[in-house]
């Protein structure tokens, strides 16, 4: 593998260079065809994150596109983390949007395989799956240490046969992720997929939602145990949840977020289940921050932005 530097134009990069926990949001568009909703969100987490992590068609789901999302909240001052899915576009797609990316000023990206479209508000939609999330991996890697869009087809030109690689004006700095699933740590599928994307480019992963800290210390010794540690930063996410019923729809419909039975428990006895919530997610985000190998916390916004700041606020992580 080419020898890779994380680009140092990201200051959420040269946080975690710098040891220091970084705090992201997860938010998935809004349906809308202004952007108020979308920077009044924003502005209101602004003072407590280091990015905005901004889905693409989150579940399948019809929103605004994450790509004009990204532009907007990069005009009005936030840090963004694209995700981009290989489900609604081929690659003349996916790499025309990594080169949009780029001009925007967008450097952290996560390559996402995408729910099917079966799952979202319109079943009947073709899926593309032009490339694998490894293979988009190693796009944007390849985009961004070679300075080429690659190409694995020849073309005839009149000095002869040539490659359809294009080099790239001024190339991207692209610091490349994928989603990692915990509760799949362990056999052999889950380590083969995550060495081929490390293998492919990618230097941090976000996790899939995380309520059991134990099982977070169990799956940072498997990476471990994987050899894998030493070669990315690794981000948990979390969330506080509003009531027992949401947490049972996550646990149920969010494919690999597991939450623990007592967890469900405690905010289905509590007498504000939104004021549990918010302390669960706080006493879990302290214990997450002080483990050895947790690089950052991501936390999942599900319409509790106003939860999502509250615990932001008491652990402390106001950036001022």
């Amino acid at each position: 593998m080419t020898d890779y530097s994380p680009p140092v134009q990201s200051p959420l990069v040269l946080k975690l260079l710098n040891g220091e926990t970084t705090f992201t949001v997860e938010i998935s568009p809004p349906i809308a065809g202004s952007k108020k909703s979308l920077l009044d969100q924003a502005e209101s987490l602004k003072p407590y994150i280091d990015a905005i992590n901004v889905t693409d068609n989150a579940g399948a789901s019809v929103a605004m596109s994450n790509m004009a999302a990204s532009a907007l909240l990069i005009a009005n001052g936030h840090e963004v983390i694209l995700q981009l899915n290989c489900r609604d576009q081929n690659r003349i797609g996916l790499m025309s949007d990594l080169l949009g990316a780029a001009a925007l000023g967008i450097n952290n990206i996560i390559a996402v395989r995408g729910d099917d479209p079966e799952a979202g508000d319109h079943p009947h939609a073709k899926p593309v799956f032009d490339l694998k999330s490894h293979e988009l991996i190693r796009t944007a890697f390849e985009m961004t240490t070679n300075g080429i869009v690659p190409a694995h087809t020849m073309k005839i030109a009149p000095s002869g046969i040539q490659s359809n690689t294009k080099s790239i004006d001024e190339p991207p700095h692209f610091f490349i992720g994928a989603i990692d699933v915990p509760s799949l740590a362990g056999n052999e599928v889950w380590a083969s997929r995550l060495h081929k994307k490390v293998a492919s480019g990618i230097r941090f992963i976000q996790t899939q939602s995380c309520y059991d800290v134990e099982f977070v210390r169990r799956y940072l010794e498997i990476l471990e145990d994987e050899g894998l540690a030493e070669n990315l930063f690794i981000t948990v996410s979390n969330s506080p949840l509003v009531s027992a019923q949401s947490a049972i729809w996550v646990k149920e419909n969010i494919w690999g977020a597991d939450i623990p039975d007592e967890v469900i428990a405690r905010i289905r006895e509590a007498k504000d289940p939104v004021e549990e919530g918010i302390r669960i997610c706080t006493e879990q985000v302290k214990e997450l921050v002080e483990m050895p190998g947790v690089a950052g916390i991501n936390l999942i916004e599900r319409q509790n932005a106003e939860s999502i700041s509250a615990v932001l606020q008491e652990i402390g992580a106001e950036n001022g």
